[in-house]
């Protein structure tokens, strides 16, 4: 199960990282999205907030799994 939590915690840091954000400001309504390339996931939203959460969400979810499976790996390691 360890090693399960790590790849996802790599796989939401990594798509975190390398997901685009644009805007289409000339549009009415202006349109906010975001796209997440490899795993195929794309969206727009009306809040320019969305999708900048969706990207520092997968980034900071997948941060934290990466660090809690090292902690709890050199927990019980030690």
């Amino acid at each position: 199960m360890k090693w399960v939590i790590l790849i996802a915690g790599v796989f939401l840091f990594f798509n975190g990282m390398f997901t685009r954000t644009y805007s289409f400001d000339n549009e009415s309504p202006a349109r906010h999205c975001y796209q997440m390339d490899y795993v195929g996931l794309y969206g727009c939203f009306g809040s320019p907030m969305m999708p900048a959460l969706i990207a520092w969400g997968a980034t900071l979810i997948g941060a934290g799994l990466i660090a809690w499976s090292v902690f709890r790996g050199r927990h019980k390691s030690a």
